[in-house]
């Protein structure tokens, strides 16, 4: 009996191909441009248990490198036991889907303006389809610097989520005030107004979030090139090269303001207003307990919200995506957020375009 079990055993079908892993390269991918989709055919030579000796790509109509350097890694580490050499797979990553999401851990780090500042660009017209602002994860470490800089079209909203530093703003050509930073400032900086960003005089690094709008900044931050795209720095003192392009008629509209943001989980739903400027928009804090589900509806502008912690999902319309910590979204219209992780309060920071946002 057994040995007619072990004859059944052997002339079972292989199990299916699991390449569900590869939907983390086609996430990653579209972080850097959310429009990427395409066919893949791999061919693959199989050691005599399964193992997977060499991958082949036959066919990559995403013609994105990084795409296909993660299926090559994941596919090298599968195995197919009972099935013949050479293997051939194909499949397809849809172009179609809405990217609504990007994880901070997809998008790699730009260093293009120096002087120990970092950076991750979460949120920008590569990532998601929209043009009306962009989000940044700006980190400064002990004794670095965002430098002496003017935007000269786009305003800027800040919000601190860690460390200390300084912010520097000019509001006369001669005339600097310097505001210290800490979790829970927040500031609105008009375009045309210089301003220089400090980091902190110990370890812990300063981890500011920056809006800009439109975007503009974000393409200096992952190309460079700052006077193509907007941001031009001033030259050092006593330099013979002529200082940037200023305006300050917009200097009344500055707002710097400074808020303790909660560490401990709320007892109910609540939104904070942070900053608000009339007819562009205002920055705001959502808060809410451990397993409770929040309806987010934004202004006509969306929103554009970064996620300090939480974990579940959040449904736009018939699309559901997974929602973690360090995640940025841009949310166009009503959304709802549903909890999935136990213990988990959520603690969210939005821009809203044009307008407020609420919550229920």
């Amino acid at each position: 009996m057994f040995f007619a079990l072990l004859l059944l055993l052997q002339a079972a079908p292989p199990p299916p191909v699991d390449l569900s892993v590869l939907n983390e390269c086609h996430r990653a991918a579209r972080a850097r441009n959310w429009k990427i989709g395409g066919d893949f055919e791999v061919r693959l030579t199989l050691k005599d248990a399964g193992a997977v000796e060499l991958v082949t790509v036959m066919k990559n109509t995403s013609a994105d490198a990084i795409l296909e350097r993660c299926v090559r890694f994941h596919i090298q580490k599968m195995s197919f036991p009972g099935r013949k050499s050479p293997l051939t797979l194909k499949f397809s990553f849809p172009a179609n889907q809405p990217q609504l999401g990007v994880f901070a851990s997809d998008v790699a780090i730009s260093r293009t303006p120096g002087n120990g500042t970092a950076a991750r660009v979460l949120l920008h017209p590569g990532s998601v389809a929209t043009q009306t602002a962009s989000l940044t994860v700006l980190r400064i470490d002990k004794n670095g610097r965002f430098a002496h800089h003017v935007h000269q079209k786009t305003d800027v909203f800040l919000a601190v989520i860690e460390g200390t530093g300084r912010l520097d703003v000019w509001t006369a050509p001669r005339q600097m005030k310097p505001h210290p930073l800490s979790a829970g400032t927040c500031a609105f900086i008009p375009a045309g107004i210089p301003h220089e960003l400090t980091g902190p005089s110990g370890d812990e690094p300063l981890v500011v979030l920056l809006w800009a709008l439109p975007s503009g900044v974000d393409q200096f931050l992952l190309h460079g090139e700052a006077s193509l795209h907007d941001v031009l720095f001033f030259p050092p003192p006593k330099s013979p090269d002529s200082p940037p392009p200023t305006s300050f008629t917009r200097v009344a509209g500055l707002r710097v303001a400074d808020v303790a943001f909660p560490k401990a989980a709320p007892a109910r739903l609540e939104k904070r207003s942070l900053i608000q400027v009339p007819k562009i928009g205002e920055l705001a804090l959502f808060l809410a307990p451990a397993g409770t589900t929040v309806t987010l509806e934004p202004p006509a502008g969306g929103a554009f919200a970064f996620v300090t912690r939480g974990g579940g999902e959040v449904t736009v319309g018939r699309d559901t995506h997974v929602l973690q910590p360090g995640s940025g979204w841009y949310l166009p219209r009503k959304s709802v957020y549903a909890p999935k992780v136990a213990n988990a309060p959520l603690f969210l920071i939005a821009f809203c375009g044009g307008g407020i946002c609420s919550a229920r």
